[in-house]
């Protein structure tokens, strides 16, 4: 898939210092895809940033433009699980 990325997208990556390969593997091969808001699609997997675990989520348009990225270290949360 081709993405784009929104200036606010890349300004979250730039921010929260996320390797823009790394969001390249959780678009390309996320542990998951949900519904988000707005017919959005989240793109999430667990990974590691400077050695610590994380869900890092992709947030992507239908026409497949990223808008917001973020990390979260309440990794089972956004898993469902409690």
């Amino acid at each position: 898939m081709a993405f784009t990325f929104t200036p606010h997208a890349t300004e979250n990556m730039r921010e929260r210092n996320i390797p823009l390969q790394v969001v390249m593997t959780v678009l390309n091969d996320p542990d998951q895809i949900t519904s988000g808001q707005e017919n959005r699609m989240v793109y999430q997997s667990e990974v590691n940033i400077n050695g610590k675990p994380y869900m890092l989520r992709v947030i992507v348009e239908a026409d497949e433009t990223v808008v917001t990225i973020y990390r979260s270290s309440k990794i089972r949360k956004y898993r469902g699980e409690t």
